[in-house]
């Protein structure tokens, strides 16, 4: 049987396929991943678009509930008048003897506080706390 020869590859020649093998791989990877990132920018700009309109919209709607929220309070029923009125006659301090009864309230205070001043005059003064003698105590010398 006849064996077959087997071509003789230089050693420089295969290290030099195999260095070329490799940078073709990085090569194509390189070439993969700048087309995901192309991708991926691509889509990004599109979501960040998307969101500045939806942003938009939305400051459109909370500026037009704002302006109306503006105009009901611009309304002729909500004066500055109007609401010191409304509050005194929820106090009744605008009713008929609502201000006369505060003045009856003042005047009752202003009693009591005189009543209370002249208590306190007429308390007897407490007498100085009186200090307490220290105990001396015997010591037992040991024995």
């Amino acid at each position: 049987m006849a064996k077959k020869k087997t071509p003789h590859v230089p050693a420089g020649d295969v290290a030099r396929k195999i260095w070329l093998a490799g940078i073709g791989a990085y090569g194509r990877a390189f070439s993969d991943a700048q087309e995901s990132i192309a991708k991926v920018s691509g889509d990004t700009s599109k979501y960040f678009d998307d969101l500045v309109q939806r942003g938009e919209e939305i400051e459109d709607t909370v500026e037009t509930r704002g302006r109306e929220i503006a105009e009901r309070m611009k309304a002729p029923g909500f004066s500055m008048e109007d609401r010191i009125k409304e509050m005194r006659e929820k106090l009744k301090l605008g009713a008929v003897g609502g201000e006369s009864r505060l003045y009856e309230v003042e005047a009752r205070l202003v009693s009591i506080e005189e009543k209370l001043d002249r208590l306190l005059a007429d308390a007897p003064a407490k007498p100085a706390a009186k200090k307490t003698a220290k105990r001396k105590t015997a010591t037992k010398k040991p024995g």
